[in-house]
């Protein structure tokens, strides 16, 4: 069953308690849940697998990425670490604010939503990692 939450809009911040609200798609609720979210990066501490995506977006010389599904944020922390500017949205507020906390996390833009949430941009590189495709329920939009 797809579940519903509110969250703040594409342009507000997570923690800004902005006026504009918009509906998203969570998979998963647990995600959303701020004690499991704050143990979530515990579960799983090495990520070898991020290293294709980093690897890639070297290959491709990418300066500008988006990362759908970014979770508690870790891909796009590295990624900013290495001088890339990211775009990082996913719908578990909770997940956000744990990425926030993050070293080089103000390097990122944070986006509460699902892909679109997305403003309109232009960038050289779109990643989704991880489980992020599972949580696909339909075919459909």
């Amino acid at each position: 069953m797809r579940r519903r939450a509110v969250s703040p809009g594409p342009f507000e911040n997570a923690s800004s308690g902005g006026a504009h609200e918009t509906c998203c798609c969570v998979a998963d609720a647990i995600f959303a849940e701020p004690r499991l979210a704050d143990i979530y990066d515990l579960l799983d501490p090495d990520r070898p697998d991020l290293d294709a995506y980093v690897a890639l977006a070297d290959e491709l010389d990418a300066h500008s990425i988006v990362d759908v599904g970014c979770g508690t944020g870790t891909l796009a922390c590295l990624l900013a670490a290495r001088g890339k500017q990211v775009t990082a949205v996913d719908p578990a507020a909770a997940s956000v604010d744990v990425a926030r906390r993050k070293p080089n996390a103000d390097r990122v833009r944070w986006l509460v939503g699902d892909a679109m949430a997305l403003p309109p941009l232009h960038t050289d590189l779109v990643t989704m990692t991880g489980n992020v495709a599972q949580v696909f329920l339909t075919d459909e939009l």
